[in-house]
């Protein structure tokens, strides 16, 4: 998604909180802060309320989520295209990972796997073994990667 501010919107939307969102990007919570800050000044609007340690969607925010969600499917869309008439060995990767193999065995994996294939778009998504099992099934990651068994009948290890 072209505008980072967005993609950080998204993710605090997604799971109602600042601190899992500053995880899955990979960046500080006050860096998540001061991107949804830039985008209520930009539309003149809040788009959470906060309350206490919670916080919830406001009008302007559940509207922007509808938007925004709709630009990150577009954007998605036009990608892969421009990535597949790049070269042959181009596309998408949406990872998954269990935070101890995210932590300890997947640092040494990927600079090899981005030295060998630099014009594959890598994404990282955090999380519990369950998350991630939910993850994949839902189609929202490409692989997935765990250090316990899944209570899902619908993947096989």
């Amino acid at each position: 998604m072209p505008d980072f501010r967005l993609r950080v919107f998204l993710t605090v939307a997604r799971h109602l909180s600042f601190t899992k969102a500053a995880q899955e990007l990979f960046i500080s919570q006050p860096a998540v802060t001061k991107h949804v800050r830039e985008l209520e000044r930009a539309y003149g609007q809040r788009l959470f309320e906060r309350r206490g340690s919670r916080i919830r969607l406001t009008e302007a925010g559940q509207a922007l989520l509808t938007h925004a969600t709709a630009v990150e499917q577009l954007d998605e869309q036009l990608h892969q295209p421009l990535l597949t008439l790049r070269d042959t060995e181009s596309g998408r990767l949406r990872l998954g990972a269990s935070t101890t193999l995210m932590q300890y065995v997947l640092p040494r994996l990927l600079p090899r796997f981005q030295a060998r294939y630099s014009n594959v778009m890598l994404s990282l998504r955090n999380r519990n073994a369950e998350q991630i099992a939910e993850a994949l099934l839902d189609g929202q990651i490409d692989l997935g990667f765990v250090d316990g068994r899944s209570k899902s009948r619908d993947l096989h290890l």
